[in-house]
């Protein structure tokens, strides 16, 4: 009984990854890149603790992925013009990770669009329901962290 429920629940939990992958990217952006382009973004404006310039090792360790899935993810987004990165004048040894107008373009467009399904998310689930599930989504979080650290293992996505 607990193996099935076990299942069911690892299932669940891997078709909501999917769907909201699928939600984010809609053919511009993989899950990978938003949250990358978000992050550059926040620390380009100010609004996180990485204000001005964000380095690579500071998104790996944010994002939790390793440091050449980080390279991995902001090659492409530089090849697609979304990124430019250039050796910091005060630190030679800094690379600073700035967004084009083109990556400003894709992550406002990709916020709106998320903002929007999260407000028909709430809508249809109610407020007592999202309230419930984000307490439990919390929770598993948590449990999620703490297996990962008890076992030795890190995150790759």
């Amino acid at each position: 009984m607990i193996q099935q429920k076990g299942s069911r629940l690892l299932y669940s939990c891997l078709n909501m990854r999917r769907q909201l992958n699928k939600l984010i990217s809609n053919g511009d952006l993989s899950q990978g890149e938003y949250l990358v382009l978000r992050n550059i973004w926040l620390s380009n404006n100010g609004m996180s603790s990485n204000q001005g310039h964000i380095k690579a090792a500071d998104l790996s360790d944010i994002l939790k992925l390793s440091r050449p899935s980080i390279t991995r993810i902001l090659n492409d987004l530089e090849r697609r013009g979304l990124i430019t990165r250039n050796i910091d004048s005060e630190d030679r040894r800094s690379v600073k990770i700035e967004l084009t107008e083109e990556g400003i373009e894709a992550i406002e467009k990709a916020n709106r669009r998320i903002l929007s399904i999260a407000e028909r998310l709430v809508v249809s689930l109610g407020d007592s329901d999202t309230d419930k599930l984000i307490e439990l989504i919390d929770k598993l979080t948590e449990i999620y962290k703490e297996l990962f650290e008890s076992s030795g293992d890190r995150s790759d996505e």
